[in-house]
């Protein structure tokens, strides 16, 4: 099988890995911005994606990426970047016998990516999710806070992160109160005093979407999942530790992995976060159209996720999800190669 991965982030490389372990015969061609991306060294050819095509119309640029597998001769493509746009020209690519494959269609993808939308969503069919009150602008935050205690079940300090992104990117631990005295380096990388954050708000020119939480300091869990038009192939459970992570098998992280697969019909390599509240209840954070930066950990167990999606695209599906035995404590060394 030839495979065409676009512009990714690292972990794609760990994912091409994965897939080789299982079909060494496998062919992979990925368009990346940068050659020093570690993905060089898992790939058999590594073509240049210039800069220039993120500015690219989405017809434009998915009649690009179209070429690309046409030349290469790619019978599959999973797409990272632009992946919601790419998701509405499907059937450009089917028509040349090749098949684009991503989490869904366009606008299920932008539903499961906004996550206000996609928990309101959870919460209404039952799931426990984290609490949340959607916010845009100094003005609005302010009104939230000037309702007083906003999430009573979950005292504490408070926390925001944009609606939509990736890695966490903007999450921040709300200080009301900074400790008398308390030098700059004394607070984290991820707190934000109130006063300062209320100044950063009131400065942007464009608000964007964001998320009011209480921030809940219990286990948080990784669920890694494999899934084919709505059915799932098999979960790895990461529970976050500090440094290192434990994989297991996590029964309420299989069913709430198979209710949003079967929900929303998806296929692909997909990841989803939960965190536990001080009751021990599980609390559905988001889900990602994706595959996680972890994925790599997922190698070190007995359940190989990506491999499961090439055999159900191939037409061999297990009667039931793939399921961890036993446990492993794993942690991340950091790679260095020439290049």
């Amino acid at each position: 099988m030839r495979i065409l991965f676009n512009h990714n982030i690292s972990g794609a490389a760990d994912l091409i890995k994965l897939m080789r372990g299982a079909r060494p015969d496998l062919h992979v061609i990925a368009t990346h911005e940068r050659r020093d991306t570690p993905i060089a060294l898992e790939a058999d050819r590594l073509l240049p994606e210039p800069p220039e095509t993120r500015l690219m119309s989405p017809d434009a640029y998915a009649g690009w990426l179209l070429q690309i597998a046409i030349v290469e001769g790619a019978e599959l493509v999973l797409p990272y970047r632009r992946r919601e746009e790419l998701a509405g020209f499907r059937d450009w690519f089917s028509a040349r016998g090749i098949r684009l494959l991503t989490a869904s269609d366009s606008n299920t993808m932008a539903f499961l990516e906004d996550k206000p939308l996609f928990l309101g969503r959870m919460k209404a069919d039952g799931v426990p999710v984290t609490p949340f009150r959607r916010f845009e602008g100094v003005e609005e935050y302010e009104r939230l806070r000037a309702e007083g205690e906003l999430f009573p079940d979950h005292p504490g300090h408070l926390c925001v992160k944009p609606a939509s992104g990736i890695y966490g990117a903007g999450f921040r631990i709300i200080r009301d109160e900074l400790p008398a005295m308390a030098p700059l380096s004394g607070l984290s990388t991820l707190e934000l005093p109130d006063v300062a954050f209320r100044a950063i708000l009131g400065a942007l020119r464009r608000p964007e979407p964001m998320m009011l939480m209480p921030f809940l300091e219990g286990l948080e869990r990784s669920v890694d999942f494999s899934c084919h038009e709505g059915r799932l192939l098999g979960t790895v459970t990461r529970v976050k530790a500090g440094t290192s992570q434990r994989l297991l098998h996590d029964p309420y992280g299989e069913e709430l992995a198979q209710f949003v697969a079967q929900t929303f019909r998806l296929t692909g390599i997909l990841n989803l976060q939960t965190i536990e509240d001080t009751g021990g209840t599980q609390r559905l954070m988001e889900v990602n159209t994706r595959a996680s930066g972890g994925i790599g950990m997922t190698g070190l167990t007995d359940v190989n996720l990506p491999a499961l999606l090439l055999d159900a695209i191939d037409g061999t599906k297990s009667n039931l999800p793939a399921r961890v035995t036993g446990e492993i404590q794993a942690a991340r060394r950091e790679l260095f190669w020439s290049v």
